[in-house]
């Protein structure tokens, strides 16, 4: 078993990035460099993407992690799933990082994910590194990836190195801050000068290094101003402080696929990045021990896996720590690391490491793990809101039985995933990022849990209002053999203001409705509104007044004055104008500038109102809209088409209002015939 690393001999990255720029690779890359693994870089089989469904895809959907020993220290490496449907593991698992790496692909260059992702960074302070991958393919373009990640993220974001050609020309890399190439021939590494054909490029890139790092230094600062250029050693000297202080963004360059620019970039963690002690999270190594959850697994065999940050103290096997939440108190099993899905057991974990522990019953992402009374101050990012709403069906009634645990289950697994009661339907809403999120994570239902379920859309809330006032009668009278039944009244309805509800008015007088059936008839009349006339939507905003009715000695009942109620009330609505309700949403949609026109466009064309813009920071707009519900049930997957990822939303329920005439009888149609439902 492994022994307890010293803090500063610690070192956690998170990988970040968008799907397909080689993120998986890369670590599969770093074991080999590490010589923790056998397996070849971009081959099958992957380290980090080992589920079924994973597998399928061929790319990450899920958060990873892999720990080994390089150069001294103890890597920690989460990787984390970069696609817009499945990015939600990586809010949770920031915390867990002191240096986020983003991979960035040199064919593609900054991508939706990377920027959103940027910006959480920024917010927490985490410091971040740049690795631009795939300098092995011919589309491959360095300088124009510098130029634009300089445009996007400032002067503090800088090139340490340049690659030595690219494709089959690709053989190694150029030292920006010592100024030699390091090419990789026959399986060698040869430290020579810079090529000629590259010096003019690596000595402009070489400017741009050295101007932001004297930044984090004002000695150096104000002689480079002076125009002393400071020497290599002065600067590399600033490097760590630079990077681990958010002021410096250091890019590196490689390919993962043969290895190229890996080993560098692991030598450039070990010595440049911050260990925990100098990262972005107070980490304490002295007192209670404490400890927070970045992520919760399910195992075919093993149950539930927790990982763990350690916040302070020293985390050992058979700990007693008290989750803050619940204020449960839980004893630790065997404690182990991850190399994918290997566990690989360990003594306990220091101050800052990273941990794995099985079988913790009812703990959670985000939860805080201490020893007695321990209070630690710390807020773990959430995932952003899921707006793709679906319900799902059970195939069976055995799955019936096993949906409300799986799901539970899932969403421990998956925290991005939202569960909402819809109290009227009696339904249970589940949201999503989006159609490929639900897709996996049925199968993950099925193949985990052995529950079988079915997507279909979550339904809209319409209602039903009335326009004018009208009266309506219903006579429940049978009294032929035996005992009878007797009931009659009368009823006027008259239009509330919209979102008033319902109110009921006894205006009955010398008792030809006896008090005590009074209560019958409004019940008859609330179960009627259940059920309106257009598409048995429920009605709303409406008040109904009983004005007269008769009654029988003998015959008349709870039930017939309840049935009653119910037909004076359907008689009164066939006597005025029945009118469809939608639920209208509150939108806000961040959007980059030159894309503003074109989502007002789009989100007119949904029967939307624009309400107003407001400037969201460099580049990038805020629209205020109201747009009908049914008008955004594919709102977010078009949203992201559109923008290409790079802008987000949020939404919430508004009001309700009257839906146009033609409208309203095809939303009737679409909604009552099965046309509105996932084929």
């Amino acid at each position: 078993m492994a022994g307890i690393v010293g803090t500063d001999k610690v070192r956690n990255i998170v990988l970040l990035g968008h799907t397909g720029t080689g993120k998986s690779t890369v670590v599969e890359a770093m074991l080999a460099a590490a010589g923790a693994s056998t397996k070849a870089p971009g081959g099958a089989n992957s380290t980090v993407d080992y589920e079924p469904e994973e597998v399928d895809r061929g790319h990450s959907l899920g958060l990873s992690m892999v720990t080994f020993e390089f150069d001294g220290c103890k890597i920690n490496v989460v990787d984390c799933p970069g696609g817009a449907e499945v990015i939600g593991d990586s809010y949770p698992a920031l915390v867990a990082a002191d240096t986020a790496v983003f991979v960035v692909d040199a064919t593609v260059g900054v991508q939706p994910q990377h920027d959103e992702l940027w910006r959480q960074c920024e917010e927490l302070e985490i410091p971040r590194v740049v690795f631009l991958n795939k300098f092995d393919l011919t589309q491959a373009r360095y300088q124009d990836n510098i130029d634009a990640l300089r445009e996007l993220y400032g002067k503090p974001l800088a090139p340490v190195q340049m690659p030595i050609g690219v494709a089959e020309n690709f053989t190694g890399v150029i030292d920006l801050l010592h100024f030699t190439a390091v090419e990789f021939k026959g399986g060698e590494r040869i430290e020579e000068d810079v090529p000629e054909e590259h010096l003019d490029q690596a000595k402009k890139n070489r400017e741009f290094l050295v101007e932001a790092v004297v930044e984090n230094d004002d000695d150096l600062l104000m002689r480079y101003l002076d125009g002393d250029t400071p020497e290599d050693s002065e600067l590399a000297e600033v490097f760590a402080t630079g990077i681990a202080d958010g002021g410096f963004f250091p890019v590196l360059v490689g390919e993962a696929d043969e290895g190229i620019g890996v080993e560098l970039l692991l030598h450039f963690v070990v010595e440049e990045c911050p260990s925990p002690l100098d990262g972005p999270w107070t980490i304490e190594p002295d007192g209670p021990t404490a400890a927070v959850v970045f992520k919760t697994l399910s195992d075919q065999y093993v149950g539930r896996i927790n990982l763990l940050r350690v916040l302070q103290g020293t985390l050992r096997a058979d700990d007693h720590l008290t989750d803050a939440r619940t204020g449960e108190t839980h004893r630790l099993h065997q404690l182990f690391t991850l190399v994918g899905k290997e566990q690989l057991p360990v003594d306990g974990a220091g101050p800052g490491d990273l941990v794995a522990v099985a079988k913790l019953d009812d703990v959670e992402t985000g939860d805080v793990l201490a020893d007695g009374e321990v209070e630690v101050d710390l807020e773990v990012p959430e995932p952003p809101e899921g707006y793709h709403r679906v319900l799902l069906k059970p195939v069976s009634a055995s799955d019936d039985d096993k949906l409300s645990s799986a799901l539970q289950r899932i969403v421990q697994e998956d925290p991005s995933i939202g569960i909402h009661r819809d109290e009227e339907a009696g339904q249970q809403v589940v949201s999503f990022y989006g159609p490929q999120h639900v897709d996996v994570t049925v199968k993950r239902l099925a193949r985990k849990f052995g529950c079988n379920v079915e997507p279909e859309h979550a339904p809209i809330a319409f209602r039903e209002t009335i326009r004018g006032k009208a009266a309506g009668i219903g006579k429940h009278v049978k009294q032929t053999g035996g005992h009878g039944q007797y009931g009659v009244a009368h009823i006027e309805v008259v239009p509330l203001g919209r979102g008033e509800g319902f109110e009921f008015v006894d205006q009955i007088v010398g008792g030809v409705i006896p008090s005590t059936f009074i209560p019958s008839v409004e019940k008859g009349i609330r179960e009627a509104m259940r059920n309106g006339p257009l598409g048995d939507f429920p009605v709303v905003d409406i008040e109904v007044r009983l004005v007269d009715g008769k009654h029988h000695s003998v015959d008349s009942s709870d039930a017939a004055f309840q049935m009653a109620g119910i037909l004076a009330f359907r008689d009164a609505l066939r006597q005025t104008d029945v009118v469809l309700l939608e639920p209208v949403m509150e939108l806000d949609v961040a959007v980059p500038e030159d894309l503003t026109g074109t989502i007002m466009s789009d989100v007119s064309s949904r029967r939307g109102r624009i309400m107003g813009t407001d400037a969201a920071g460099t580049g990038m707009s805020m629209i205020h809209a109201t747009v009908p519900q049914v008008e955004l049930q594919t709102f977010a997957a078009e949203f992201r088409a559109i923008t290409s990822g790079r802008g987000q939303f949020a939404m919430s329920y508004s009001h309700h209002e009257e839906v146009p005439d033609q409208i309203a009888k095809r939303l009737v149609r679409e909604f009552t015939e099965g046309a509105g439902e996932d084929e």
